[in-house]
């Protein structure tokens, strides 16, 4: 599929002639063509072009904001998709984490609704996550202010019971001197 796309692209984009290869330089020789693909196959088509590398994409719908255009419902997951990330990217750096891209893969891409299924769920967990360490945070510091109060009645209750010893002990030898200096 990709070299049949290869091949077309050869003869659309070179003005030379046969083994022509297309530079990405301006100032050379183009073609410019419309090229028309059905909606099924757009993704999947601009992909394999892409990849080659041998075209400039012009955008016939410059005057049209994002969502008066044809794909506008694409448009506006795409967007949501792009704030799912920019949530993940602000999560990373404040956790002090750095994003490392992967590997190139193997398989094809996945498409979109997958894509934003995978985004959706991330961001489920992630806001659970968020939502969990938020209550431990508020647990720890209600125990550890129940923990003070303890200590600080605790503390208060050592005290009158010292002090309650000592006035006992005065009552005692209060009471027992008084008997015996009355009998004199």
């Amino acid at each position: 599929r990709a070299c049949a796309m290869a091949g077309l692209m050869g003869r659309l984009c070179c003005a030379g002639g046969e083994g022509c290869e297309m530079d990405m330089f301006r100032s050379e020789a183009m073609n410019k063509v419309q090229l028309i693909v059905p909606a099924e196959a757009a993704r999947a088509t601009a992909s394999a072009l892409g990849e080659l590398g041998l075209f400039q994409l012009n955008d016939l719908n410059t005057g049209r904001s994002a969502f008066q255009r044809t794909y506008a419902n694409q448009v506006k997951r795409c967007d949501e998709m792009a704030r799912k990330l920019r949530f993940f990217q602000a999560e990373i750096t404040k956790a002090g984490l750095t994003a490392r891209a992967r590997g190139a893969a193997d398989h094809a891409p996945p498409s979109l609704d997958e894509l934003e299924g995978r985004l959706s769920s991330l961001e489920a967990e992630l806001l659970e996550i968020n939502g969990n360490a938020e209550r431990l945070r508020r647990s720890h510091s209600e125990l550890m202010e129940l923990q003070l109060v303890l200590e600080k009645a605790g503390g208060f209750f050592d005290e009158a019971r010292t002090d309650a010893g000592v006035h006992q002990r005065e009552m005692e030898l209060g009471a027992g001197g008084g008997a015996s200096t009355s009998g004199w």
